[in-house]
């Protein structure tokens, strides 16, 4: 619990920066999906929007090869389409909603995640744009994402790393103008159906 209320904190501080009203926030509720996935919500009736952030659990995944996280969400923002509200950076998805949008938007999150069907073109589109981003310095992104680092993986690589990911290693975190009930159904129906084992769809 230490851990998620750590979690839960540093998250509502990035996302209260997103409005200049003043901040109520309530305690924020901590709880787990049948499947394991971490959930931690906070009310803010004072925020003009709801955000979101889906973060894996670094410490659960060993022998991480430079950079594949950040490929991994390149791939995934390939599957965004046009929904602006969402976008997959660092070590997380993010998403900025309206309130009326939440349940929306965030099973359109989850069917990302769990659904990405990740093939060859995709994956070279997506490594081309990656590539020319860290060449720009257009991001800050980690030391360790390099151009060499990037160049030597393969998208057997983002697969294996992919396979590994599984809900009780990921935290959901929802903040904002939401109502507990209403965000609790939305995460439900968004991810209380994904597998602990999930096949990547080629």
């Amino acid at each position: 619990m230490n851990k998620i209320k750590t979690i839960a904190i540093f998250t509502i501080a990035i996302l209260s920066v997103f409005t200049t009203k003043a901040q109520t926030f309530k305690e924020p509720l901590g709880y787990k999906l049948k499947n394991g996935m971490n959930i931690i919500i906070s009310e803010n009736s004072k925020s003009s929007k709801a955000y979101s952030s889906f973060t894996l659990d670094a410490n659960a995944f060993n022998n991480k090869k430079d950079g594949i996280v950040e490929l991994l969400n390149a791939l995934l923002n390939e599957n965004v389409s046009k929904n602006a509200n969402i976008s997959f950076k660092d070590n997380s998805g993010k998403m900025s909603t309206l309130n009326t949008d939440l349940e929306k938007d965030l099973v359109q999150m989850a069917s990302i995640i769990q659904n990405p069907g990740f093939d060859q073109r995709i994956f070279d589109v997506a490594k081309a744009k990656l590539m020319t981003s860290i060449k720009n310095q257009d991001y800050d992104y980690d030391q360790t994402v390099t151009e060499n680092s990037i160049s030597a993986l393969t998208l057997v690589d983002v697969q294996n790393f992919y396979s590994q990911i599984s809900p009780e290693k990921t935290f959901l975190t929802i903040a904002g103008n939401v109502d507990l009930n209403t965000a609790k159904a939305s995460v439900k129906k968004a991810f209380g159906n994904w597998n602990r084992s999930q096949e990547l769809t080629k």
